[in-house]
């Protein structure tokens, strides 16, 4: 899969889940956070492709992806990242 390829898979498994993507200018990070009661995965523009799937993984991950099925390659994509913020 291209990095186009996995943020958009990304994308609609977090619509899937009720989670709101933004993609926004800013001088922030991103992730999760709450904006009216609603959660929203905030992505910053200026970010390169890779750190963008790196903020949805993250946030998916937050919110909890065990008991749902994803396609086992997005899976890994989402449990690589998790992983790298473990041994970093």
């Amino acid at each position: 899969m291209t990095h186009q390829e996995i943020y958009d898979e990304l994308k609609t498994l977090a619509q899937e889940m009720g989670l709101a993507i933004r993609s926004e200018l800013g001088d922030f990070d991103g992730g999760l956070c709450t904006v009216k009661s609603q959660r929203v995965i905030l992505v910053n523009r200026r970010h390169d492709m890779g750190r963008r799937i790196h903020i949805i993984a993250r946030s998916l991950h937050s919110v909890g992806i065990d008991d749902r099925f994803i396609k086992p390659a997005l899976r890994e994509v989402i449990e690589d990242e998790i992983a790298t913020l473990k041994y970093s």
